[in-house]
């Protein structure tokens, strides 16, 4: 259960938003330890990165519901058909079921967790090398040190006195590369006939400035016979973001803001629908996806003074009455945004303290629109919703 506002010392009405201004769910600490919801964030933090597939995610019915609400679609819940068909979506193409939706929070889930997103597998490495000729090297006539970088590793002066063999001047140059490359094993330099051969893994870069230094009388010689860059390996691009740490924090970070307006909406339905208002808003461009959220659109249409009866009209005749009386362009306005949601909280506070105060007490307030629901159905959901099933 989570925490209410009252729990956490918040007053309902215009003196509780004004606080909520300037708070996040991190301020309320009795809310944010809820053992609740610290087990939930747990759960997906844990859990979430190992959904490979859509289906995984949506079979897990507790990680489904916590996802589904980070997203604002509670109402979804159990939806697995169409579910499905959103989260399956490439992002990026205008004619899929998460594009076709007219509601924003569809799109926005499909391309934040990207499981129909194009996947390019990992391309791997092409080793680095490069075969040095040696030719002179016997006891007592040998190299005296090496400098050079292999691979983008660095080695200077390292000393090859007593190293009287190919193997064993292969053997000082592997040790000297691989403890300048913090240890890895990645660098291998071994002897083959009359050549010394360097192999770089990783395919980090060719041989640069390869310098074999020996006493004046020695017979060792040596020179660089081949060449090759390589390439390093290019890491796997697009497919499901669900094994981002970033995403999973993000996930968790909307779950959490969602479970905090829920927990205000326990004692003021007023708050929640304000603070939920202010959150997503701004991020609106169509009328149709207010229409389609219908807290967002009892907002504006109480900001507006039409009568809970509109939203039963006809789509196309809500968006009208919208355009014609407000620029949607405001709720990218902070100033023009704030001053709306200041006056819908002092509307509806009114509003909840009469219910309250001709009531038996809070459980009898109202009977909110179920969060994430919609009220259309049959001709209207079709259109509204503007999905083709093939």
């Amino acid at each position: 259960m989570s925490i209410n506002a009252i729990s956490v010392g918040l007053p309902t009405g215009l003196a509780g938003w004004k606080i909520l201004q300037s708070k996040t769910p991190q301020d309320f600490s009795a809310f944010i330890k809820d053992p609740v919801l610290q087990r939930d964030i747990a759960y997906l933090r844990e859990t979430l990165p190992t959904m490979a597939t859509a289906k995984d995610l949506l079979d897990d019915r507790r990680l489904q519901e916590m996802v589904l609400k980070a997203y604002g679609l509670d109402a979804q819940v159990g939806m697995n058909a169409l579910m499905q068909k959103v989260l399956d979506s490439d992002p990026t193409d205008t004619s899929s079921v998460a594009a076709r939706m007219t509601d924003a929070k569809y799109r926005k889930i499909s391309s934040a967790l990207n499981y129909g997103g194009l996947r390019i597998p990992e391309i791997p490495a092409v080793p680095s090398s490069a075969t040095v000729q040696v030719e002179g090297i016997r006891a007592g006539k040998t190299f005296t040190s090496f400098s050079g970088t292999f691979g983008g590793i660095s080695v200077s002066d390292v000393s090859l006195e007593g190293a009287n063999s190919r193997i064993e001047v292969a053997a000082a140059l592997q040790a000297a590369f691989r403890k300048a490359d913090g240890k890895n094993s990645d660098i291998s330099v071994t002897a083959l006939g009359g050549k010394i051969i360097f192999s770089d893994a990783k395919g980090r870069g060719e041989a640069v400035n390869f310098t074999f230094v020996a006493d004046p009388a020695s017979t060792a010689r040596a020179s660089l016979a081949e060449n090759l860059a390589g390439s390093k390996a290019i890491a796997a691009q697009g497919g499901p973001k669900v094994t981002d740490s970033a995403t999973v924090e993000q996930i968790i970070s909307l779950y959490t803001q969602a479970r905090f307006e829920e927990s205000l909406g326990e004692s003021s339905e007023t708050l929640r629908q304000a603070i939920y208002a202010k959150r997503l808003l701004p991020t609106v461009t169509s009328w149709y996806s207010v229409i389609a959220d219908r807290n967002l659109a009892s907002v504006v249409q109480n900001y507006l003074g039409l009568p809970d009866s509109f939203g039963t009209l006809d789509v196309d005749k809500q968006k009208s009455t919208f355009e014609q009386r407000m620029d949607i362009a405001d709720f990218q306005d902070s100033t023009k945004l704030n001053k709306m949601l200041d006056r819908f909280v002092a509307q509806s506070s009114v509003a909840e303290a009469q219910a309250l105060a001709s009531s038996s007490g809070i459980a009898s307030l109202i009977q909110p629109v179920p969060w994430g629901g919609d009220t259309f159905s049959g001709a209207s959901a079709s259109a509204l919703l503007s999905i083709i099933y093939q």
